[in-house]
């Protein structure tokens, strides 16, 4: 089966783009393997050139795919190009744009879709929900099942960087055998990736589960042995703590929704930040002291804040052994 002759992705997330771009590769290609494909920018000086030069017919008459990005960014003499190739699309040619949204250059986005462009959203993905509603759907797409914990743990330790988070599932899929996919399954694989190690350790202190924090720190240790570790690991805790403290500052009556506004975490994490504030809310002395740990491990960990106080790498492990163990007790 063909692709559509003409395409539009449109929005500014660039790994929905990019997989709306090779779809229409991967299915002309198995139409036609030896189908040839262009890509050019649309906003290049020689851009109007370029397309020309693409859409002429050849003398074999081969298929070919043109990938014109970026079309907000043409000219009046690329537009003119574009609007003559809708008009009169040679044989076996297909065309396919991209555009990050907006207002810019619409006329030409109209004429793109009056020509019957096949239209393919990807709009860039909130933060919070909208995003592991996504790597729900993304494990799916994999056929694959995930637990809502270990989604929540990649989101949390990776971030919101979409192209590493769909980089992540795929190699999850590939080496984890068990379904559902797991939060532990998630914390074992990436044992070794520091920034990782760091948020599910940070989780585990300001739960005060004091066993699993060492274990998962010593895990760390093994599975990395990397200088990275122990910066990583106080940037996650001191992510945390100011996250619950956030949290801990709220009135007891604050919505959901207004806690998640103030701490900056979406709002399915609430819950759990609440029930790690009720079980360090009648202890602050003992939280105040974590923070001071905290600090003071900060500089270790960075070379130290007089001479003669930096450590060396066994130092720096058994500080962190000392902190994590100490502050989550």
């Amino acid at each position: 089966m063909s692709p559509p002759t003409i395409t539009l992705a449109i929005g500014a997330e660039t790994v929905l783009v990019e997989r709306a771009v090779s779809a229409v590769v991967n299915q002309a290609r198995r139409a036609d393997p030896g189908i040839q494909r262009t890509i050019i920018s649309a906003a290049a000086e020689d851009a109007s050139h370029a397309l020309r030069e693409a859409a002429a017919p050849n003398l074999f008459g081969d298929a070919g795919i043109v990938i014109i990005e970026g079309v907000d960014g043409a000219d009046d003499a690329m537009a003119t190009v574009i609007r003559d190739m809708l008009a009169d699309l040679p044989d076996a040619t297909y065309l396919v744009f991209t555009h990050p949204g907006g207002t810019k250059g619409k006329a030409l986005l109209d004429a793109i879709r009056a020509a019957g462009a096949e239209q393919v959203d990807c709009p860039t993905l909130k933060k919070g929900r909208s995003t592991v509603d996504f790597l729900t759907k993304e494990f799916a797409r994999h056929k694959r099942k995930v637990t809502a914990d270990a989604v929540a743990v990649m989101y949390e330790a990776i971030g919101h960087d979409l192209g590493l988070l769909c980089g992540a599932v795929s190699q999850l899929c590939a080496d984890i055998e068990g379904d559902p996919i797991t939060a532990d399954a998630v914390h074992d694989y990436f044992a070794g990736v520091a920034e990782v190690s760091g948020f599910a350790i940070a989780d585990a202190v300001w739960d005060r589960r004091h066993a699993e924090a060492l274990r998962m720190l010593r895990q760390a240790m093994l599975a990395s042995g990397s200088s990275s570790l122990g910066p990583a690991t106080v940037a996650s805790l001191a992510s945390g703590l100011r996250t619950l403290v956030r949290v801990g500052g709220m009135p007891p009556g604050a919505s959901e929704a207004d806690v998640a506004r103030e701490a900056g975490v979406p709002p399915w994490k609430v819950n759990a930040l609440r029930r790690q504030w009720s079980r360090w809310s009648g202890d602050q002395r003992r939280l105040a002291a974590a923070a001071v740990a905290l600090a003071e491990a900060d500089a270790a960990m960075k070379g130290g804040v007089g001479e003669g106080t930096s450590l060396d790498a066994d130092q720096k492990l058994l500080a962190m052994e000392i902190l994590v163990a100490g502050s989550a007790r």
